[in-house]
């Protein structure tokens, strides 16, 4: 069942920021994998891109297709490239989508195979070993995400199945937890703030990982 669109999910924003830096201004093909609503695709295809999408679910991708992409309905447990071109992308999406797969190194591998050379990819997902995590866990609670992810990253395993499948890790804009700070700001009508965290730091704070990968 198609789920209804939503362009204020809290990872887009830093999607956009790594995919502007990634693109490094020129105009790219993209393919979203998992792109649910097509909400991301619209908003870069307002950018110049062209854009392809993804998705288990046949409603979502009838819906693409009624707003005027490519779309492909595919497991992404399977390869990709059962349906996708090889070397045919320059960038891709996978937002919110690999905890849910079990496979990961078949999506990670056959991205890998769809990218052109110096492609690019733009991930995100939720770290299960995140602190506020970690004290739910202490007090009995299951991983946030039980029964609904099938895959629970920690910023040490995401960064591994990356470079396993054949990318090199450029910039990471991870959503962290700043102590209060954003909660003070949203009061006062700012806009939140991201604070830099040394790599020692990024599996216990981060709450959320953004990264762009590099194809090697």
């Amino acid at each position: 069942m198609a789920r209804e669109p939503n362009f204020y999910r809290p990872w887009y924003p830093t999607a956009l920021e790594l995919f502007d830096w990634g693109a490094r201004g020129r105009r790219c093909k993209v393919i979203d994998v998992g792109g649910g609503a097509a909400e991301i695709a619209c908003m870069l295809r307002e950018r110049g891109h062209e854009v392809e999408l993804l998705d288990l679910d046949p409603d979502n991708v009838a819906r693409a297709r009624q707003l005027g992409f490519r779309a492909y309905c595919h497991d992404a447990n399977l390869p990709l490239t059962q349906v996708l071109p090889r070397n045919a992308y320059d960038a891709a999406l996978l937002l919110e989508v690999i905890e849910h797969v079990f496979a990961t190194q078949t999506l990670l591998r056959s991205l890998w195979e769809c990218l052109t050379d110096g492609g690019f990819l733009v991930v995100t997902t939720p770290n299960v070993a995140y602190l506020r995590y970690r004290l739910r866990a202490l007090l009995g609670a299951p991983p946030r995400g039980e029964g609904y992810h099938v895959r629970f990253f920690t910023y040490r395993l995401l960064r591994e199945e990356l470079h396993r499948a054949g990318f090199r890790i450029e910039r990471e804009a991870h959503a962290t937890s700043t102590f209060g700070i954003n909660a003070v700001r949203r009061l006062l009508g700012r806009p939140p703030v991201r604070l830099p965290l040394p790599s020692w730091a990024r599996g216990l704070l981060v709450r959320n990982f953004a990264l762009l990968a590099r194809k090697c």
